[in-house]
Formats: C-alpha cells, structure tokens, sequence
C-alpha cells in the first residue's frame, strides 16, 4: 500500500471520529433517561433490554473512538507517542470495546430472548462457551510461546 494512500486513509478515519463521537453521544443523551429507568425495574421487557443496551453499546463507541483518535493522530504526525498509545490502547480495549460491547450484546440477546420463545440457557450458552473459548486460545497461546 503506497504512503500517500495511508495518510488518507489515516486523515478520513480522524475527520470521521467527531461526527462517531457527536452522534454516540447524542444517542446516548437521548436513550440515557430510557436506559436509567429500564435499569431500576425489577422484571425487564425486551424492549427495556434493548434500550440499556442501545445505551451501553453507545457509551463504550464513543469511549473507544475518543481514545484511538489519539493513537492514530500520533501515528499521522510521526510522533513517537504512537508506539507508547497503541501499547496502552489495549487496556482501554478490555474495558471500553470488549467489556462494554459483550455487555451491550447480552442485552440485545436478551431483548431478542424476550421476543422469541428462546430462553435465556441459549443467552447464558453463548456467554459462558464464547469466554470458555477465548480462555483456550490464550492457554493455547501461551504454551506455544513457552
């Protein structure tokens, strides 16, 4: 890939991240009063699930957009920060990207449970066999790298 193809690709993903950034929080301003009162209730509807979830889904964009606008800023002025920002993104990674977008999808899963005859063993399934998987990839990985 030529550099200069790079540099625009870099400029258009940092002149997308305010319009990402703005319109995740204004979902969130707007589904936030929604989310708190679905949250408060004892016996959850679908629709009360989505809603959190729409919520926390939002919350963890905007989270991670605003971190990686930094990285990547770094990364187009050939500021040496960019090395010690993309080591550390990990750890936002875990908290804002991953953390927040399993517990958006559980709510979403939920509220689609609610809707269908499904019940929640499939929800709780999918929850505990994809974290048992990715407990084997890095038990895996850490034995072949021994």
């Amino acid at each position: 890939m030529s550099p200069r193809f790079q540099d625009l690709a870099e400029l258009t993903s940092l002149a997308l991240t305010f319009p990402t950034v703005v319109l995740a929080f204004a979902v969130i301003y707007m589904w936030l009063p929604s989310a708190r009162s679905a949250w408060q209730k004892t016996e959850k509807s679908g629709k009360d699930w989505f809603v959190i979830g729409v919520a926390i889904g939002f919350v963890g964009a905007a989270l991670d957009n605003i971190y990686w606008f930094l990285p990547w800023t770094a990364a187009y002025l050939g500021d040496p920060a960019f090395q010690a920002l993309t080591n550390l993104g990990v750890f936002f990674n875990i908290f804002f990207r991953q953390g927040l977008g399993i517990c958006a999808a559980y709510c979403h899963l939920r509220a689609a449970e609610k809707s269908t005859t499904n019940s929640i063993q499939v929800v709780n399934a999918l929850l505990v066999s994809s974290h048992l998987i990715g407990l084997v990839y890095i038990l895996t990985l850490s034995l072949y790298s021994i």
